[in-house]
């Protein structure tokens, strides 16, 4: 019987190739997208779920002190750790990781020095490995931080320096300081589900701040992570955490004569929390991770149900199609049930056509995710880890879902026909409802509505995108080139200006401490005769700087050359003027005065118009600017340079060389601050990238679907077609009258599109403080784009039906 139900089933795809084809594509797609969108969420949800005890480790946040409202940060103070495991029995153990940023590795083998700018370096306790992941190719994971400048590599770092090489026993240089570091251990590839990453992990202590704030609980530096005992609960510790900060933090601020009460009242307190090292990922939009990015459970939300529409369009597609179809077997039926066939043979039959149909498309569907999944990886840069079937969940789930689409799909065909009379059969009068095609639009606008949804969201998240890339910042990012790690130059650093300034190419030459776009290092200042605080954004620049970025004052005036009182003169935005209580023009002539060190009072000098230090994703946040030269506590400076955008690279060639002249063990690096901008929308960008896919891979499946119809369509009203050009009907008429119906359909889409698609899309934005509004065109052009999409899709099937000769479809009567 197997063998019959085979030959049947293959005679009837090659009979209808054309149907098959498009039934088994569409399906195809629609299970591509669904499994290419499972394994990018499978990804996300697996982070941070291999490590030892990973159910009993936690990070420990607090209050967001520097902020005057509170909130929550995931960074901490060092003697937060052993103060933990001191207090609390529930504790088992505690690790303290500090992140180090921009420091230079130097390898020294007696020919030549190898350096480079590093970012991805750590600190860490000695029992790391004890609460992460990161299995050693090379060295002793109990041993490798032990002791004292000590450093493991990744595999990326060590061939960076030693190439094939066993890097073990050597001696690296660490900072400006060239501090030795002895290599003690080499990962294996860091998987990418981990929710910080690093090239070098060195011993905690190595770093020499450490050292000297270990005694500070008000120095937040560090990310604290603890490991509970079996059986602990982590609510009931938290509250045991309340009286933490009222022993351990008031006697430090004591040491600055700061009243501690005071300081955390409108913070309702200073409070600690557990988060469990799983949910960092996916839950830390408040917290955030000093240790690398985040991404946020809502990007899952929104892929997963489109993964589900793409998919629920594809089967919807299916079963359309193969019900729409089935009218054409009803003869089929008829003649065998008067030669005796069973009805349970023919529902057999019915069904095992539909179930291969929908496993064809399964197997072709899992090469087409691959494919997917590798443009995916190469266009938009989003890394989507290859789903072995096999060796996952799927090996039961896909197999059954794609059973499930084929036991519905053939379900009408197979229990409905079966059930018909023959005579009625035969003499072509099938019952009454059995043409009608309420159910079948009822599933043509489900997809509609869907794609059409599809096509809003991506314009509406591309109209929010292009809002960032083109909004006034309050300065000029065009032509900006920025060489980095200026403060090498060391005493050469106006030297190296004046020279630079002066090269052809360059407009003006400036230097400070940073440019906008790189967050800022925010701080408690106060205005003088006030004990309000407040935490500004600290900076420095020298009198070329606004210049540069074509920076402007509201009120004031900015820093002059050589005039040695700009020392003692700040200037600030509008929004720190506001946060202070002034206006503008009240600032000038105020003072300020930094609360870390002993720098005093400090005169504003000028109001600079209210500028993005960060990204549109941020409120335009309060800050101070120091002159260059003005003694803080930070030393970090960069050039920035406003240049002539002809010969770029013959610039670049000879800022290299002017550097390599002064600097002989620091690399020139380089920046251009439009770049810098840009990325900051990477996320935005790839989300922009993945629903243009999914919109088009959706409007692909309806539009196969569409041609399936109206296919069947013109055949099912052939002799309608036949009888109307007799009488007269024109080829447009007949076009007409054969999409006039998918027409209606779409416009009912578009009524049901609006409110679903405008409520989600609304959600979105409301994360960000800078957004467009949502506009009635965005819909209008959706609903435009589908229909001359569908009607340019089925014009081909309907123009060949309006031209059928009538003498060939009417000859039978």
């Amino acid at each position: 019987m197997l063998r019959s139900f085979f030959t049947i089933t293959l005679r009837n795809i090659l009979r209808d190739k054309y149907f098959s084809l498009i039934n088994v594509v569409g399906l195809a797609i629609g299970l591509a997208s669904c499994l290419l969108i499972f394994s990018y969420v499978k990804q996300q949800l697996s982070y941070d779920q291999d490590h030892p005890d990973v159910d009993r480790t936690y990070r420990v946040n607090q209050t967001a002190i520097w902020n005057p409202q509170g909130g929550k940060m995931g960074s901490t103070s060092l003697p937060l750790a052993q103060t933990l495991i001191n207090d609390y029995p529930e504790i088992e153990d505690a690790l303290r990781i500090n992140m180090l940023y921009g420091q230079i590795m130097r390898y020294d083998d007696g020919k030549e020095i190898r350096a480079f700018y590093e970012d991805q370096i750590i600190g860490a306790d000695s029992n790391f490995f004890s609460f992460f992941s990161f299995p050693l190719r090379e060295g002793d994971p109990k041993k490798a931080l032990k002791n004292v400048n000590s450093v493991v590599l990744s595999p990326e770092a060590a061939r960076k320096f030693f190439g094939d090489k066993s890097p073990l026993g050597r001696t690296l240089l660490l900072g400006d300081d060239r501090i030795p570091v002895e290599v003690t251990g080499v990962t294996d590839d860091q998987p990418e589900n981990i929710h910080f990453h690093f090239d070098y992990l060195i011993s905690i202590n190595t770093n020499p701040l450490i050292k000297e704030f270990e005694w500070s609980w008000i120095w937040t530096q560090v990310v604290t992570y603890i490991k509970l005992k079996p059986g602990q609960d982590p609510t009931t510790l938290e509250e045991k955490f309340k009286s933490l900060a009222s022993r351990h933090v008031a006697p430090t601020f004591a040491r600055f004569d700061i009243n501690y009460e005071d300081f955390i009242r409108e913070k309702d307190g200073w409070n600690f929390y557990l988060q469990p090292v799983q949910r960092i990922h996916l839950y830390s939009q408040e917290e955030g991770n000093r240790l690398g990015p985040v991404s946020d459970i809502k990007y899952v939300y929104i892929f997963s149900a489109v993964g589900l529409f793409v998919v629920l369009l594809a089967i919807i597609n299916f079963i359309n199609l193969t019900t729409a179809r089935a009218a054409n077997r009803a003869k089929e039926v008829g003649v065998k049930k008067v030669l005796g066939a069973r009805r349970q043979s023919m529902v057999l039959q019915f069904q095992f056509e539909s179930i291969t149909l929908a496993f064809c498309a399964m197997i072709i569907g899992l090469g087409l995710m691959e494919l997917l999944r590798i443009g995916i990886s190469s266009l938009l840069g989003v890394q989507i880890p290859f789903l072995s079937v096999w060796q996952n969940d799927l090996f039961w789930l896909l197999p059954l879902m794609t059973l499930a689409v084929g036991i519905i799909a053939g379900a009408y065909p197979s229990f409905y026909l079966t059930a018909l009379q023959p005579a009625a059969v035969l003499k072509g009068k099938l019952f009454k409802g059995f043409k009608r095609s309420g159910l079948r639009n009822t599933l043509t606008v489900v997809q509609f509505v869907v794609s059409i949804g599809f096509i809003a969201s991506t314009i509406i998240v591309y109209q929010q995108l292009n809002y960032f890339k083109n909004s006034d910042l309050g300065f000029d990012q065009e032509n900006v080139l920025v060489i980095n790690h200026a403060e090498k130059l060391g005493t050469h650093l106006e030297a190296f200006r004046n020279q630079v300034a002066g090269v052809a190419g360059v407009k003006v030459a400036s230097v400070a401490m940073d440019v906008p776009g790189r967050g800022g290092l925010e701080d408690i200042f106060t205005k003088e005769g006030s004990d309000e605080k407040f935490p500004v954004s600290m900076m420095q620049m020298d009198e070329y700087f606004m210049d540069a970025l074509s920076m402007s004052l509201v009120a004031g005036e900015g820093y002059k050359k050589d005039v040695a009182s700009d020392l003692d003169k700040v200037l600030i935005n509008e929004t720190t003027a506001r946060l202070f209580g002034w206006t503008p023009e009240e600032a000038i002539g105020k003072k300020i005065i930094y609360m870390g060190d002993e720098m005093g009072a400090k005169e504003v000098k000028g109001v600079l118009r209210d500028f993005h230090f960060e990204s549109l994703k941020s409120n335009i946040a309060p800050v101070v600017f120091y002159h260059v030269n003005t003694p803080t506590w930070n030393n970090n400076r960069v050039m920035a340079l406003k240049i002539s955008t002809t010969s770029v690279n013959r610039l670049l060639i000879n800022l290299k060389a002017a550097w390599s002249e002064i600097v002989h063990d620091a690399p020139f690096e380089y920046s251009f601050l439009k770049e810098e901008w840009i990325n900051k929308y990477d996320e935005e960008e790839r989300l922009g990238g993945l629903f243009t896919l999914f919109t088009c891979l959706s409007i692909t499946i309806a539009m196969i679907g569409m041609i399936g119809l109206v296919t069947y369509s013109a055949e099912q009203r052939k002799k309608e077609i036949g009888v109307r050009k007799v009488l007269g009907a024109t080829v447009g008429q007949m076009v007409v009258l054969l999409n006039g119906n998918f027409t209606r359909l779409i416009v009912i889409s578009l009524v049901l599109a609006v409110p679903v698609s405008w409520y989600a899309m609304y959600k979105w934005l409301e994360q960000f403080p800078y957004k467009i509004s949502i506009n009635a065109t965005v819909y209008v052009t959706a609903g435009i784009v589908i229909l001359l999409i569908t009607w340019l899709t089925v014009s081909y099937q309907s123009i060949k039906a309006a031209l059928t000769n009538p003498s060939e479809v009417l000859k039978e009567e």
